[in-house]
């Protein structure tokens, strides 16, 4: 194992001083030999846990743009799952044993003179991936793997030499564009004339090539939606059905956790839309300025904001106004890609409002409780109101936060009719018994669909489809059946 530190310049580098970052000189990783290695340095690889083959390559191509290098995406396979079974007990959230068969796949491919960093991703209660980096690095040690690393920009090492709005400038473009393009890639799969996949995929390795920059990325956006306004379809996105897919991030995203079953909605004229990675980032700014709000007896809103200009020369009106600052930038990048993007016809959501989310869940469960349960469960109860016909709920095995979802939602969706499907995954095919439930679902879907809509504009402002329309789509599944 190596230890991955950044130094500031002028202090001697011990481990007494690890983790500490000079952001004019960058990081370092210090080998066992005691050989200090640049982050930028070409030998340093840094590879990226893929729940999504586009999250997976934008991160990548971001890390280009920081002059960092990306090793090759890996695509996520039982083979992983397989080897990090056999070093686990089984009994532990399914990241658990893929992340350790994906890092050791990775280290036995690597290439020789290859310093391999891994991004290790960090949860919340009652997520226990908050342990996986002490975890990891045990691992690391303990099974002698050479030249590893684990990657977690964090405060404590100064986010590895670069400040925290030059990463922010360059992740949040990749992470906002990637969740734009896993929506675009389910709404193609329903109304996307035949083989309008493989453009889209090879329309956005084409990107890739050529933004070896911010700048070059965004000078190449406007042609890039271009392009994907121009692919055919059937029909208007607007006038399908459509279910949210929440949970858990590693698992809603990813078909291998779910096989072929998204293909069964597509066939049935349902758009799935996984909830976005980027809503995560936004609840965590949104968070934060809850919890300094109801320091103050408040709720975070234009009193808050008031007291905080009030407070200017202290600390904590000065973290809330840089607090209220981050979130609201934030909104105002995700609104720009997504007007940008919308161009292309085929988006069926529009930016979250988080503080709805949080308040809708707030009367479920304590907000202090900090994870992903929390907008899992907004994100749920508020998709009626966002125009959603049905709800996935996905978690792996064994994932607490994904049970307190379940328990939650179930009962709620029942009282007001909202269609829920709940998947636990293990990473093996699914069940003949889920199969049954989501035939279920998708019914259960239509119907919702079919009686919610009418000559009228919904609640989210979409067109409906007419009548007509409705019974088509019912008409047409009736009859494959």
């Amino acid at each position: 194992m190596i230890s991955c530190r950044t130094t500031t310049q002028g202090r001697p580098d011990s481990p007494s001083r690890s983790l500490r970052a000079d952001s004019r000189k960058g990081g370092s990783v210090i080998r066992p030999n005691g050989e200090r290695v640049q982050l930028i340095d070409p030998r340093v690889k840094l590879y990226f846990l893929n729940s999504s083959q586009y999250h997976a390559e934008s991160m990548a191509m971001a890390a280009g743009w920081l002059g960092l290098h990306a090793g090759d995406v890996v695509a996520i396979d039982r083979s992983q799952l397989d080897l990090g079974l056999q070093f686990t007990s089984g009994r532990e959230c399914l990241p658990l044993p893929l992340c350790i068969g994906q890092l050791l796949r990775i280290h036995q491919n690597r290439q020789p003179g290859e310093i391999v960093g891994y991004y290790m991703v960090r949860g919340g209660a009652p997520c226990v991936s908050e342990s996986y980096m002490g975890y990891f690095e045990r691992f690391i040690a303990e099974h002698q793997l050479t030249d590893v690393f684990l990657l977690d920009p964090a405060p404590e090492n100064d986010y590895l030499g670069f400040d925290w709005a030059t990463l922010a400038k360059h992740l949040a473009p990749a992470i906002l564009t990637a969740d734009i393009l896993v929506e675009i890639d389910y709404v193609l799969r329903v109304v996307g004339a035949p083989g309008s996949i493989e453009p889209l995929q090879r329309e956005w390795r084409r990107l890739i090539d050529i933004a070896h920059t911010l700048d070059e990325f965004h000078s190449e956006l406007p042609a890039f939606v271009e392009r994907l306004a121009a692919l055919p379809r059937t029909r208007d996105p607007l006038t399908c059905p459509r279910a949210v897919v929440t949970g858990d991030f590693f698992t809603r995203f990813s078909p291998f956790f779910m096989d072929d079953v998204r293909n069964l909605y597509a066939e049935r004229g349902i758009i799935l839309k996984p909830v976005d990675l980027s809503d995560l980032f936004m609840y965590v700014a949104y968070d934060g300025l809850t919890g300094m709000a109801n320091d103050w007896g408040m709720k975070p809103g234009g009193l808050a904001l008031a007291k905080a200009c009030t407070r200017v020369f202290e600390h904590d009106g000065q973290q809330y106004l840089q607090q209220w600052w981050s979130y609201q930038a934030g909104r105002k990048i995700a609104e720009y890609y997504r007007g940008l993007f919308a161009k292309t016809g085929l988006l069926v959501s529009e930016s979250n409002d988080v503080s709805a989310i949080f308040e809708k869940s707030s009367e479920h469960i304590s907000p202090k409780i900090f994870g992903e349960v929390t907008p899992t469960i907004g994100k749920s109860l508020n998709a009626e109101h966002e125009g959603y016909d049905g709800i996935i709920l996905i978690g792996p095995f064994n994932c607490l936060p994904f049970r307190i979802s379940e328990a939650i939602l179930k009962p709620v969706s029942i009282q007001h009719g909202m269609p829920l499907l709940t998947y636990e995954s293990d990473g093996y095919p699914v069940a003949p018994a889920v199969l049954r439930q989501v035939d279920v679902h998708i019914q259960q879907i239509l119907e919702h669909f079919a009686r919610t809509r009418d000559s009228s504009t919904n609640m989210s402002g979409r067109p409906l489809a007419s009548l007509r329309s409705v019974l088509d789509i019912l008409h047409q599944n009736t009859h494959r059946n």
